[in-house]
């Protein structure tokens, strides 16, 4: 796979992985990511303030104009998981093997649930980390993230609700 396919269905990962999330965690995160230290571009911003009006933001997701504000929202979510993540990891925290990391999954696994710890290691992946590809593999393999092709839940896409037809922001 060339590096820009590679990045793609990294991308394509974080989505799923968003949409397996509750929609009050995932309005939740939009929230926190508008309130966040780093400020994304004003077209950005516009869209995650636009983002955070509807009920469930998950099918939004997919649409163009919010696309940019996935790796935000992503990071608002995951950002405790992943701290607490790093915390168990110590030392191997930059390039875990696959028992370490299994490891760490396991003790995060009783704070945090499963579809947020898979919004971590696809947002890990994105990433370019050195563990990127380590996280990107157990993503596609662990049905605990619902994102392996034998995982017990096949992706549900949510329906944009009719009723929720708040004004785009300008992009």
């Amino acid at each position: 796979m060339d590096v820009e396919s590679t990045k793609q269905h990294r991308e394509a990962m974080l989505r799923e992985a968003m949409t397996k999330v509750s929609p009050a965690e995932l309005k939740a995160a939009v929230n926190l990511a508008t309130q966040a230290g780093t400020r994304p571009s004003k077209a950005v911003y516009n869209a995650m303030l636009a983002l955070r009006r509807h009920h469930d933001p998950a099918p939004y997701l997919a649409r163009p104009q919010y696309r940019p504000t996935i790796p935000y929202v992503a990071a608002a979510l995951s950002e405790e998981c992943l701290t607490r993540t790093v915390e168990v990891l110590g030392d191997n925290s930059e390039n875990p093997s696959r028992e370490q990391l299994l490891a760490a999954l396991d003790t995060v696994g009783s704070d945090f649930a499963d579809p947020v710890i898979a919004v971590m290691l696809a947002w890990v992946a994105q990433d370019g980390l050195p563990s990127s590809d380590l996280c990107a593999e157990l993503l596609a393999t662990d049905p605990r993230y619902g994102l392996a092709p034998e995982s017990a839940e096949p992706a549900e896409a949510r329906p944009v609700e009719d009723g929720d037809s708040s004004p785009e922001p300008p992009a």
